[in-house]
């Protein structure tokens, strides 16, 4: 069973960005040390006509466990401080 920590359509423009922040993350903030598993940006399927909105519905940060949830995202305020 997978983690999912829903993000907030208004912070959709940040996925971009937060998916690259992750993608420099080192191996052990962005990899889970227990399971071995990435936390990753999922996007829902695209939607037909967005507009001028994000081309998705639904995004999620998503790995094996909240932990590994945590870490990536307690990673990103603290670049932010």
């Amino acid at each position: 069973m997978m983690a999912r920590r829903e993000i907030n359509r208004e912070y959709f423009v940040e996925i971009w960005r937060m998916k690259d922040f992750i993608s420099h993350l080192p191996h052990n903030t962005c990899v889970c040390s227990q399971h071995n598993e990435p936390v990753s940006i999922r996007e829902s399927e695209f939607l037909p006509n967005p507009g001028t909105t994000a081309p998705f519905a639904k995004a999620a940060l998503v790995g094996c466990c909240d932990d590994a949830i945590d870490k990536v995202i307690n990673a990103d305020r603290t670049r932010n401080l």
